[in-house]
């Protein structure tokens, strides 16, 4: 038999060494032989089937990431119950972020329990979304909320772990050293440290616009001016002029003028809008003295 494998190897006959799969019992050694002859060709599917017949599933899962098919990597880990399933869904992660999938990369981490890594990719991508509040506050309001979860499921899972003696499980001291090393890493990063925060932004901002299209405007300015409060999630001209626009319709001039202000300072603005700013609050200042 191990003379067949070789000939219809080296005859290149790849379908009568696949159907020779079928025809050898399981746990036969050639298995292991054809296996690595299919990986070292690069025919991954009956490398699989041949790790498998031979009840190698980690050398089956290997050859799927050694040869880049992650997906069957993923389902063969899924199907077979693979211990370390985790670490090999984190890997897959990390493959699609090099091809900039980062929403597949998501999934791959919530999947991998990895929320953490969840949370700050999909902080990241709210940030990076083109257009910003302007164009999607819908879309990265709802990456702010599903990262803000991630965070809750981090830390439901760390302060679920069972408290136990000496018998098993974690100590006290143990406990507690857990949720200091959990404060640590998630106060090095802002996303992790206030996760809500982006949300309640988009919230506020989205409520706000609500608000001055209804006409409603002191319910408008109110949640304007809460907005302040968040110049590390949105820009300053988005925020300030907000508040210019609602105090304004409501009548509040003197905060009004201070969002002019800010607005004709910030470096942010650029000096073309600054221009338009100076313009516009002269306009209004001359009528309506703050």
């Amino acid at each position: 038999n191990a003379a067949l494998v070789d000939a219809y190897y080296f005859l290149e006959d790849y379908d009568a060494l696949h159907q020779l799969i079928n025809h050898l019992p399981e746990g036969s050694p050639l298995l292991t032989d054809i296996g690595h002859k299919f990986t070292t060709i690069g025919l991954c599917e009956q490398a699989v089937q041949a790790f498998l017949r031979l009840g190698d599933v980690k050398t089956a899962v290997d050859t799927c990431v050694l040869l880049n098919q992650w997906d069957l990597a993923v389902d063969l880990a899924q199907q077979q119950n693979f211990q370390q399933i985790e670490g090999l869904l984190a890997k897959y992660a990390q493959h699609l972020l090099d091809k900039n999938k980062r929403i597949e990369a998501v999934q791959l981490y919530r999947k991998a329990n990895r929320h953490t890594e969840a949370a700050k990719l999909l902080s990241q991508i709210a940030q990076e979304t083109a257009g910003g509040a302007q164009r999607n506050p819908g879309r990265i309001k709802k990456l702010y909320l599903l990262a803000a979860l991630e965070v809750e499921k981090y830390k439901k899972k760390t302060l679920d772990v069972p408290m136990t003696g000496a018998t098993g499980g974690m100590t006290t001291a143990q406990k507690v050293q857990s949720l200091v090393t959990q404060d640590f890493s998630v106060a090095s990063d802002r996303a992790l440290e206030s996760p809500w925060r982006g949300c309640e932004a988009y919230h506020l901002y989205l409520l706000t616009q609500r608000h001055l299209y209804d006409g409603l405007f002191e319910q408008a300015m109110k949640c304007a001016l809460r907005l302040s409060e968040y110049e590390d999630i949105l820009d300053t001209q988005t925020i300030y002029s907000l508040i210019a626009l609602t105090t304004y319709y409501d009548k509040f001039f003197q905060q009004c003028s201070k969002a002019f202000i800010k607005l004709e300072a910030s470096p942010e603005v650029t000096e073309d809008m600054r221009e338009k700013c100076s313009d516009l609050a002269l306009r209004i200042f001359t009528r309506n003295p703050p």
